[in-house]
């Protein structure tokens, strides 16, 4: 038999009188008794009278009670007692009335009421004292709602504080050490829905400006192929100390299984990209490079975000998805600037697109796959690349496998071949292993290694990170990680190394 809430169904099991909900707005109820009154069959003496109650339905026995042993219900003109139809307050007032009517009438002696009576008369100051706190409480959540921010929109917050120290290995004419520095960012999201299956989402970003040993050196030489790709600095530096619109972007379905998304500050790896393991810099992996694929998300324009839509499509409920999406960074400009920006479909812009297949497996569907097949085309500053890739993560109870590839086939600079030398394509992996669950529950224990931008001619920086989270309480974790670039900036030069203690507050 199916549990449902106390008031689901027409009555629920106190459903006493069947009545045609009238207009109650201007209705006494006097007025509302007198009616329904008039609209019932009169007293139903068996429950076989209601023709539209079958004893397969989940309240047929409280109402075979109420009509048999205690006399409450009554029915339509028609004979129907239409169960399934909402019940106003007003309705169940008058149901509540007529049944402790009966059950007074015909149970109740005047011997009993007088000692229910002798027991109000007692109680009289206990009542009135826990009426004058109903009255408080109600009056207290009369202000809170007057006051309240708002009725459809929920906020959500994030603080990740960081400390970091740094060091060249074996420094000859490098940069050296760095001294301890601390980053800081905060972001506000206000999350807002108008009809229970859309979402107006804006996000505040602030910090304390701060930047990481990684950051600075890339700063220092360029970054690799030209700031275009992310080399494996922190995520989250360099954010503040200014407020800015991190994210301005409306959702909607406008049919099942069919997410849209538009907005004037989104990035292309809102719609594709994702990762259970390696996507998240406040909660895994601090290096930018292990939270998005180098080539298929370019940095010069997911780095600032820009104006632009996308939609996620999961084919008729199942394992596989579709989605794509497009981004200008320069989609606010409405002049051709020096730097080829041009609005919504000028240099800078990226267009990605993904196909997802994933399913669970295992006895107790433990055990996880997904895997996503990518495609971006990008122009970013008169580079133009077509990157093709691929996502993909497994999950075995509390191990986890997981890695990203992508390749820039044919890569044009200014109308010329990227590289004179080698064949002219470029390439990027990752790959990792995670452990939850280790020694402490809700903790994870990651490493993860890989090569962002593999070109001809010349040596490969090779990333590495390993962090392991612990869990505060549901709200605070604390993540220490080191992080090691060998080859930094594709120059044959000594290792960075890095340290990094990290504290997320989420809210």
């Amino acid at each position: 038999m199916n549990k449902r809430p106390f008031l689901s169904g027409g009555l629920g099991l106190l459903g006493a009188l069947a009545l045609t909900a009238p207009a109650f707005a201007d209705t006494s109820v006097s007025d509302l008794i007198a009616e329904t009154e008039s609209d019932s069959t009169g007293q139903v003496t068996s429950v076989s009278q209601l023709s539209d109650v079958q004893p397969t339905d989940w309240a047929f026995q409280a109402l075979q009670s109420l009509v048999e042993r205690y006399g409450c219900i009554a029915g339509y003109p028609n004979g129907t007692f239409r169960g399934n139809r909402s019940a106003t307050r007003y309705e169940m007032a008058a149901a509540l009335n007529a049944c402790l009517d009966q059950i007074s009438d015909r149970f109740a002696s005047k011997a009993d009421l007088d000692a229910v009576k002798a027991l109000q008369d007692e109680f009289a100051a206990e009542l009135a004292t826990l009426r004058g706190r109903v009255d408080g409480l109600e009056a207290r959540v009369d202000t809170v709602e007057a006051q309240q921010f708002s009725t459809t929109t929920k906020l959500e917050g994030s603080v990740i504080g960081t400390i970091q120290f740094g060091d060249q290995t074996d420094v000859d004419g490098g940069i050296g050490s760095s001294r301890a520095s601390a980053l800081a960012e905060v972001g506000l999201t206000f999350n807002t829905s108008f009809t229970g299956e859309d979402l107006l989402q804006i996000t505040l970003l602030t910090g304390n400006g701060g930047n990481d040993f990684f950051g600075e050196f890339f700063d220092a030489g360029g970054g690799l192929a030209g700031g275009t790709v992310n080399p494996g600095a922190i995520e989250y530096r360099d954010t503040g100390p200014g407020v800015e619109l991190d994210r301005l972007a409306y959702e909607f379905s406008p049919v099942e299984n069919l997410s849209v998304t538009i907005g004037p500050q989104l990035y292309p790896s809102d719609f594709i990209d994702g990762n259970s393991y390696a996507n998240d810099p406040g909660a895994d992996f601090n290096s930018g490079f292990f939270i998005n694929n180098a080539l298929i998300i370019n940095d010069a324009v997911d780095d600032p975000g820009g104006a632009g839509f996308g939609f996620n499509y999961n084919l008729g409920g199942g394992p596989l998805s579709l989605r794509a999406g497009y981004v200008a960074a320069a989609g606010g400009s409405a002049v051709e600037g020096a730097t080829e920006t041009e609005g919504l479909f000028g240099d800078p812009h990226q267009a990605v697109a993904e196909v997802e297949y994933a399913t669970t497996f295992g006895a107790s569907d433990d055990g996880n796959f997904a895997v996503r097949l990518q495609y971006a085309y990008t122009e970013t500053f008169a580079l133009v690349q077509n990157v093709v890739g691929v996502n993909a993560e497994a999950t075995f109870g509390r191990f986890g496998v997981f890695g990203r590839y992508g390749i820039s086939l044919d890569p044009q600079a200014g109308g010329a071949d990227l590289f004179a030398v080698g064949t002219n394509n470029a390439q990027t992996w990752m790959a990792g292993v995670g452990v939850s669950d280790l020694l402490i529950p809700g903790s994870m224990l990651s490493f993860a290694a890989g090569q962002p931008f593999i070109a001809p001619g010349q040596p490969d920086q090779t990333n590495f990170e390993g962090f392991y989270r612990i869990p505060v309480n549901d709200n605070i974790t604390i993540t220490p990680a080191v992080m090691v670039i060998t080859d930094p900036n594709n120059i044959d030069q000594n290792a960075l190394i890095q340290g990094v203690l990290r504290t997320t507050f989420s809210f």
